[in-house]
């Protein structure tokens, strides 16, 4: 990339940077909750492409299996499971 480019793409990162920390916090949760929404529609995408014959349920169950995964491996060591009594 030259400098120009360089220059122009910091220049874009730095203003979303300002208004991101000028919004509001409620505002900011909502991001979270569609950033959420749109990485689940693009992990259900791929699940249909790898498995093209499963139904939505199969999809969707799939999905929940990933993002338990995904929990797994990031809270790992971090929490652990309390018998109940």
């Amino acid at each position: 990339m030259d400098e120009t480019m360089t220059e122009m793409a910091d220049a874009i990162y730095r203003e979303k940077v300002l208004r991101a920390r000028s919004a509001p916090k409620s505002r900011k949760m909502g991001w979270g909750a569609e950033m959420f929404a749109e990485a689940c529609g693009r992990m259900r995408a791929g699940i249909r492409a790898q498995f093209p014959e499963a139904e939505s349920s199969e999809v969707e169950k799939i999905l929940r299996e990933r993002l338990d995964r995904l929990t797994r491996l990031h809270e790992h060591g971090i929490f652990t499971r309390v018998p109940r009594s």
